[in-house]
């Protein structure tokens, strides 16, 4: 016999080593065994709930219950067989003692018999040995459980929370950029070269007690969620496609057993590639540029007449390199190059009309010819893409319009610049981007540029398709007027019009007079063709064809 309990009945109910469960009652001696459903005949231990009218059952290789008629259950999914003993705490947790440590699972899991989701606790948890078999335990009054172990007696309460999680120590003492170790420097931060691929984060949580507390992780500045663990489930963490700049990883940790929680931040800073600092480099070269045309007028200030003649220079000089930095602009697109000298030139037609003075139409031109200058900013295996854009690469694609006043916005000389790059693509109705700007909030220039740049989206040639011909282009600018374009450049851009403006001089007729959706549909059918569908909407407007046609710029407008 190695287990006696007594039912509330006053029925015993015996277990023995290799012999079953004996049952005895008023009227006689029943028995249970394997064919009663035990999975073994050793039983090791049988108790009394205390709160429920069931007996729990410890054999060799299994745990079981068994109920008031004496039916017995065997918890199928506990994932540990060779158990020896079994104690409750009052928030219905069963603590079990087996030959590698301690489980803890609620009753109610075990009573469910479906999935086993237990708390494990050993050597590395701060268990110095581990229970024994055939030996009793004891649990006090007060949960201070006394566990007999191989080489001694290990204490532990099973009643109330732990020690503070903030005895356990965390830390993160070296990290590898493409498999290479890197330490932190002298101010506790950890550097990597621009070129890494992958990052991966060696974390440790140092634990000396029976907590086995969540580990909460994220690397702010690049995931979106944190990920939650176990202490005992934490491994090293990989990083792929960092961009370069400032990144903190943060760990907490914290568990239900115990009391506070605490909190590590690591510094991690990756060197920025060559592209990345490519702004940086482009606004040293324009306020180098700026202080050469600034030294020049201070030079000549001393007679008008030179002085004059120096600023018709300058003036000639500003125009000469924005006229190359447009030619750039248009070399870093191959589906639509020209199109900013061509722009510029219909935002000056357009302005004369609008009565607008001679130095106004000059810093329009300008500012036209450099309206896609964010372009440069966009990576050529995006910008130049043959087939479907994903979500990512075309929202790389509109960032181009904030792109370019960033690059412009600070050149005091002309601040004017940064204008038409930014805002070419709102609309009257509020519908445009990059802020949504309404009506008269939209700046004159970029009203101008805005059915230029729509004009000549439809009435260019492209790699993949004709132009559009000329009456239709000029229907759709008609139709859009007020809500896409504003009114009043609308009507300047059909007087040209009337007056034979904008129409090419090799224009006799042709072009397609399909719908835009048309066009692109086509355009699909051809595996070969280097097209760049525009999925973002179905709306037959000028702005789309300026996304399908000019282009092949992916822009939603």
């Amino acid at each position: 016999v190695l287990s006696v309990c007594e039912a509330d009945n006053g029925d015993i109910v015996v277990g023995t080593d290799g012999g079953g469960i004996y049952i005895i009652t008023d009227t006689g001696i029943s028995y249970r065994g394997t064919d009663s459903g035990l999975m073994s005949d050793v039983v090791m231990k049988v108790k009394k709930d205390k709160s429920r009218d069931i007996f729990w059952i410890v054999t060799s290789n299994s745990l079981a219950y068994m109920d008031s008629s004496y039916k017995i259950t065997t918890v199928k999914n506990f994932p540990y067989s060779n158990n020896f003993d079994i104690y409750e705490n009052s928030r219905g947790d069963m603590w079990v003692l087996s030959s590698n440590g301690i489980y803890v699972v609620s009753v109610e899991q075990m009573l469910k018999n479906e999935e086993i989701t237990p708390v494990y606790y050993g050597k590395d948890n701060g268990l110095f040995c581990i229970p024994t078999s055939n030996s009793y335990s004891e649990l006090t009054n007060d949960g201070d459980l006394f566990i007999a172990g191989t080489t001694g007696v290990a204490k532990v309460n099973i009643e109330n929370p732990f020690e503070s999680v903030e005895n356990i120590k965390m830390s993160v003492p070296f990290i590898e950029a493409d498999g290479e170790a890197v330490y932190p420097n002298d101010s506790g931060e950890f550097v990597i070269p621009a070129e890494t691929r992958k990052l991966t984060i060696y974390s440790f949580v140092f634990n000396y007690s029976l907590l086995n507390p969540q580990v909460t992780y994220r690397l702010e500045g690049f995931d979106h969620k944190s990920t939650t663990v176990r202490r005992t489930e934490l491994k090293p963490i990989d990083y792929t496609n960092l961009k370069g700049g400032s990144y903190d990883f943060v760990m907490d940790i914290d568990d239900v057993n115990a009391d506070g929680s605490k909190e590590l931040i690591v510094h991690i800073i990756k060197e920025k590639t060559f592209t990345e600092k490519l702004w940086f480099k482009m606004t040293c070269f324009f306020g180098i540029i700026i202080l050469i045309v600034i030294l020049v007028k201070l030079l000549n200030y001393g007679s008008k007449k030179y002085y004059m003649k120096k600023e018709q220079e300058q003036k000639t000089l500003i125009r000469e390199i924005v006229e190359a930095f447009a030619k750039v602009i248009d070399m870093k697109d191959r589906y639509t190059n020209g199109h900013s000298t061509r722009v510029a030139e219909y935002t000056v037609m357009l302005a004369q009309e609008l009565g607008l003075d001679e130095e106004t139409i000059e810093k329009y031109h300008n500012i036209a010819l450099l309206h896609d200058i964010g372009k440069v900013g966009i990576k050529p295996e995006v910008l130049n893409k043959q087939g479907t854009l994903t979500d990512e690469e075309f929202a790389q694609i509109k960032a181009h319009s904030a792109l370019g006043y960033n690059t412009l916005k600070d050149i005091s000389i002309m601040p004017e610049l940064a204008i038409g790059a930014g805002a070419h693509h709102e609309r009257p109705d509020g519908k445009g981007y990059p802020k949504g700007l309404k009506g008269n909030e939209i700046p004159r220039v970029a009203q101008i540029i805005a059915v230029a740049d729509t004009f000549d989206a439809m009435y260019s040639d492209r790699p993949y398709r004709k132009r559009m011909n000329f009456d239709k282009a000029v229907s759709i600018i008609r139709e859009v007027r007020g809500t896409q374009l504003a009114e009043d450049v609308v009507d300047a851009f059909l007087r040209l019009v009337d007056k034979g403006k904008f129409r090419a001089p090799d224009d006799v007729g042709g072009g397609t007079t399909e719908d835009i959706d048309n066009i692109r549909k086509k355009a699909e059918k051809k595996p070969k063709a280097p097209e760049k569908k525009d999925e973002s909407s179905d709306e037959k407007t000028p702005e789309n064809d300026s996304r399908q046609e000019e282009g092949k710029e992916k822009e939603d407008n």
